[in-house]
């Protein structure tokens, strides 16, 4: 009896697994189909040194005769050179109609963004608290 149960233990756990790996499977076929398209978008943001190009919409031509059109919004953080960025992004088709509007956030590090005097200040209040830290 206990070797029963035993077995049906095992097959139930067996079972469950199967269906997991089934369930996996499904997801991946079903994976987004823009993340490419996105890859290439983030990248392109990365890639930009003028914070002022960022901000005006550009053109990013994709395969397939796709493209995107993308900007940015950026808002300096209180940590210098790091900014908030909402990206927004506008994938067509080959034939120029428009797919899909997608809008994101991400904290990226960029100093050719950062104003000289800004940075000077945001640095300047870091030394400050560091300044003020005592250490025992």
């Amino acid at each position: 009896m206990v070797a029963l149960a035993i077995f049906a233990f095992s097959g139930l756990v067996l079972a469950s697994s199967y269906m997991n790996v089934l369930a996996a499977q499904q997801a991946a076929l079903h994976r987004d189909d823009h993340a490419a398209d996105l890859r290439l978008v983030r990248e392109a943001l990365r890639a930009e040194p003028s914070p002022d190009k960022v901000t005006a919409w550009n053109d990013l031509t994709l395969p397939d005769d796709r493209s995107a059109r993308w900007r940015a919004v950026l808002t300096p953080t209180t940590v210098a050179d790091l900014f908030d960025v909402a990206l927004e992004i506008e994938l067509t088709d080959g034939d120029g109609h428009r797919q899909s509007t997608i809008t994101e956030t991400c904290r990226l590090l960029r100093p050719t963004w950062s104003q000289p005097a800004d940075r000077e200040t945001l640095r300047a209040a870091a030394r400050s608290k560091l300044a003020e830290r005592t250490y025992q």
